[in-house]
């Protein structure tokens, strides 16, 4: 008997074709990420199931003209989970002095501070309540017209902004329950400074309007410094406001940057607004998983990331952020002390070692200790060794556990990438009763098959946990099983 869901699977392949297939015509492009898995996530009643999952980018141009559409096809043997759906559309005409927006569009107003449309790259999301997978992102459905100048320009924009957590399964109603207007404008005056001034309308379903200002100043200093400046305010409730500063520079072979962040009430509707974070953007599997997100309700805090470079190219990065919250008598506090040091030895390899001490009062972890090394060691022209190693210790409250991370890996001619590792944890949340640790052992394989396809596959188990990618922060679950991912460009 031929399972329900195996047509539609088979449709999104043909589609996949069909999209690659238009590449020929030279005015189209386009990106597809086809992802098949088999196997079982966190509280899945059921047995290990096959799901797939598609998402076709295509675009067209016509000398200032683009017109994109993006579709999105999710199916397993659950009806209800399954969907095919045009999740964008968009127009757009470009030209010197215009820039006019409609449909699906991505728009940041100043730092993120009142609005942060974004799309994280490969990245799937799966909420463990919904059920299903769909492309992580939050764009706005309205319009941007924008005029430009050499010194002023002028933007005005309408949108609903994507709940990115709620899924495509459910109505565009009710995933887009947040409206905005704004107003923004720019002026370039004395040596490249710039002032910005925003007028921004915020409005949830039937609530009252939220009305905000925003100023901005940017621009070099002497001493090969440039600052940065914003102020937002509410009109409408004026314990809404935000404030963020920093500076960045170059002296000699150190390069810093200083930032400050404070904000006040400023969590607006599902969370369209993603203000700086000021703590780093760690790759590092560990320190990832642990980093701090920003609390916009109330947070003040502080970063200095300070880059010095040696004349044989070693780089030592010292990085130190603080972040406090006041909720009454419960005031949490996150430091994180971090130094990395990168290099080469004998001209053959590459390392790079860190070293990182934090605390986080709002995860009741008051010490937590890191430490990681990773090796690019070549054997031959072709071939090079990746070994990899982190180890973590948390103090949780009662308990003190451990985290290690292992992972040998080999890359061949710049096509073919093999790791084998596994995780070991002994955090009392992750582990069962009578078990002191748990084990979480992947292979995974990364093969170009040329510059436009590459060919992904993750055998084995896999932990989940937040992850972090310039600024934003998502869910990642728990899976076991094997999953195959196709990433094209045509």
């Amino acid at each position: 008997m031929i399972p329900k869901f195996l047509p539609r699977i088979l449709l999104a392949i043909v589609f996949f074709f069909f999209a690659s297939s238009i590449s020929l015509i030279a005015q189209f492009r386009g990106t597809n990420i086809a992802e098949f898995q088999f196997g079982k996530i966190p509280t899945e009643v059921n047995d290990e199931f096959p799901s797939i999952y598609d998402r076709a980018n295509l675009s067209y141009r016509y000398k200032k003209f683009t017109a994109s559409a993006t579709i999105e096809n999710y199916y397993t043997k659950f009806p209800d989970r399954n969907f095919t759906a045009l999740s964008q559309f968009a127009l757009r005409y470009n030209n010197k002095h215009w820039d006019l927006k409609v449909g699906n569009i991505y728009e940041t107003l100043g730092r993120g501070t009142l609005l942060r449309a974004f799309e994280v790259k490969g990245a799937i999301l799966e909420d463990i309540g919904f059920r299903t997978r769909n492309y992580f992102h939050r764009d706005i459905l309205g319009a941007s017209a924008k005029y430009k100048s050499k010194k002023f320009s002028v933007q005005l924009m309408h949108g609903d902004v994507l709940n990115n957590l709620i899924p495509p399964t459910l109505t565009n109603s009710e995933r887009r329950t947040d409206q905005y207007n704004s107003l923004s404008v720019e002026y370039k005056y004395y040596k490249k400074h710039k002032i910005e001034l925003i007028g921004f309308n915020f409005k949830k379903d039937n609530s009252p309007d939220d009305n905000f200002v925003s100023g901005s100043l940017n621009g070099p200093l002497p001493l090969n410094i440039n600052y940065y400046l914003e102020f937002t305010q509410g009109i409408t409730n004026n314990e809404r406001k935000a404030f963020i500063g920093g500076l960045t520079g170059l002296v000699g072979s150190l390069s810093y940057s200083l930032e400050y962040k404070n904000y006040k009430n400023l969590i607006l509707g599902s969370g369209i607004n993603e203000p700086a974070q000021m703590v780093k953007d760690q790759t590092y599997r560990m320190l990832n998983r642990s980093t701090h997100v920003s609390n916009p309700d109330n947070e003040e805090g502080y970063q200095i990331d300070l880059f010095y470079s040696f004349d044989g190219g070693a780089i030592l990065n010292v990085n130190h952020a603080l972040s406090k919250n006041n909720f009454g008598s419960f005031n949490p506090l996150f430091q994180q002390y971090y130094v990395e040091l990168s290099s080469s030895y004998n001209g053959s390899a590459d390392f790079k070692l860190y070293v990182d001490y934090s605390k986080d009062g709002l995860k009741g972890e008051p010490n937590r200790y890191s430490i990681g090394l990773y090796n690019d060691i070549k054997i031959s022209n072709n071939l090079r060794f990746l070994p990899e190693f982190e180890l973590q210790q948390i103090e949780r409250f009662d308990d003190k556990f451990v985290n290690q991370y292992y992972s040998i890996g080999f890359g061949y001619n710049s096509k073919l990438n093999l790791n084998f590792e596994i995780e070991i944890t002994g955090d009392p949340f992750l582990i069962e009763e009578e078990s002191s640790r748990r084990l979480y052992p992947g292979t995974n394989i990364r093969y170009k098959l040329n510059r436009d396809h590459t060919v992904q596959m993750f055998a084995g188990q896999r932990r989940g946990g937040p992850a972090c990618s310039a600024g934003v922060c998502y869910e990642i679950l728990d899976f076991k099983g094997v999953e195959f991912r196709l990433s094209s460009r045509f």
